[in-house]
């Protein structure tokens, strides 16, 4: 259904209903897995934050111009330790989120949430230290339940005109949480979207040209819906029907609006339910390819003992994911080729074996060795991915993967996913910390201030480095 012939009645009030959501669920109304979900979502993106302070080039050279600027000190800036205004620390924070390609992801829209509203959730939490950690919980999953469902409604179409949908449509989930943890009212927080969503924005030009730019959208998506959120705070009135206007975020940002993505089961079935959690320190589009070479790693195959490998995903996937030679690290965690040649070289694809593997020459030679290739069968977009391995003694290896590991179809299990945050954590702060964060978050809603947990997440009193080096 297009856009711009949508009828008043089919969307009228939607950016009101989303608003309404934002300031009256309450932690009580949450079912038993959708709070445990939020709480894993926060704390998988706090310890993305975390590894992200000491590794990632975009987010520190961003963390240091802004120490140039100084400002009101509100809210943390992750693993620093020092406080910037409030809308600047999430933009830091957000740019590290992002920084080190494991944050949470949805399929079908195109979205990683979790980096651009976690920052977000906490950089208005200091502002207001009598928000709760129940009220953190309750503003994630209203959040997440506005940008999945936008995000559902308006892919593939919105990804195909080049927008970043973690940049354009999380920001408006990041004004809901912002919003919330302010003490908003429904008709403030209906002000908090439309002023998001007339900040919305973010393309996808990096694909053809590798730079420090890709983390800077999420970072300016956490900016801008913290500024939105404050503005309507402090009384700035917003447009209420910023979603389903003539001139609204629908029609300027996709052709096409699938409005059983934005009502169906609203509130009920929880979208964030839907949200995937990335095992891989990579583009989630080279997770299926990856995990398959994992397997194969496992069985015995190792890459000096590989001939050439071919991959076959959607057309989006090698759109996304295929960057080779990889002139950065960050290139290279987004390069299905490097991410399958390393897989078989190590048999794991966490952010330690990224850091040390982009040195390895012999990675390097073996990426070259990967060949992806368009299968229209897995449709524009699709994750299905098959991965063929030619060995040098002449054997051919060959499996196919309907989903990466994450999705809620092939879930991460719980340890594994405590094993993930410890792993990336503790990659700058030690065990003991890491620990302490994670038994909090797990126990969000018994924090009377949910300040505290940005708080703590800093590098003991010093700059961020690895442990390990």
């Amino acid at each position: 259904m297009n856009a711009s012939a949508q009828t008043a009645h089919d969307l009228d009030g939607l950016t009101r209903r989303f608003a309404k959501l934002g300031a009256e669920l309450a932690y009580k109304d949450l079912p038993a897995e959708v709070a445990e979900k939020a709480k894993l979502i926060i704390r998988d993106g706090v310890g993305n934050q975390i590894a992200a302070s000491a590794t990632s080039e975009a987010a520190i050279a961003m963390v240091k111009l802004t120490r140039e600027w100084g400002g009101a000190q509100q809210s943390t800036v992750v693993g620093f330790g020092h406080k910037l205004p409030a809308p600047i620390a999430a933009m830091c924070n957000g740019m590290m989120g992002h920084g080190v390609e494991l944050d949470d992801a949805h399929g079908s829209g195109l979205i990683k949430a979790g980096s651009v509203i976690v920052p977000s959730l906490f950089a208005a939490a200091e502002l207001n230290p009598q928000a709760t950690g129940a009220d953190a919980v309750a503003a994630l999953v209203a959040a997440y339940e506005l940008s999945i469902r936008v995000a559902k409604a308006i892919n593939p179409g919105h990804r195909r005109r080049g927008y970043h949908t973690t940049s354009t449509v999380a920001l408006m989930g990041a004004a809901v949480a912002t919003a919330r943890m302010l003490g908003c009212n429904a008709e403030q927080v209906a002000d908090a979207i439309g002023l998001a969503a007339m900040q919305a924005s973010g393309i996808q030009a990096y694909l053809d040209d590798p730079c420090m730019a890709k983390p800077f959208g999420p970072g300016k998506g956490a900016f801008n819906g913290v500024l939105a959120g404050v503005m309507a705070s402090r009384g700035f009135t917003g447009p209420k029907k910023a979603l389903e206007s003539r001139e609204g975020f629908l029609n300027a940002f996709t052709d096409e609006v699938r409005m059983a993505d934005l009502f169906d089961g609203f509130a009920k079935n929880f979208a964030i339910m839907e949200v995937g959690f990335k095992p891989h320190a990579a583009c989630r589009y080279g997770h299926g390819p990856i995990d398959i070479a994992q397997r194969i790693h496992n069985e015995g195959v190792s890459l000096d003992a590989v001939k050439s490998v071919t991959v076959h995903m959607s057309r989006l996937a090698i759109r996304q994911a295929s960057k080779f030679p990889c002139p950065s690290l960050n290139a290279a965690m987004g390069s299905t080729q490097f991410g399958v040649a390393l897989a078989l070289a190590t048999g794991s694809n966490g952010l330690k074996d990224y850091w040390d593997g982009y040195d390895n020459k012999a990675i390097h030679e073996g990426a070259a060795r990967v060949t992806l290739v368009e299968e229209p069968e897995f449709g524009v977009g699709g994750r299905q991915s098959v991965v063929t391995v030619e060995t040098t003694d002449g054997r051919t290896i060959s499996y196919r993967q309907e989903e990466p590991k994450g999705e809620p179809t092939h879930p991460m299990t719980r340890d594994e996913l405590d094993r993930k945050f410890h792993a990336t954590a503790g990659l700058v702060i030690d065990d003991q910390r890491a620990v302490e964060i994670s038994k909090r978050v797990m126990d969000l809603q018994e924090e009377n201030s949910a300040a505290a947990i940005p708080q703590l997440a800093v590098a003991g009193g010093k700059e961020p480095s690895l442990r390990a080096a």
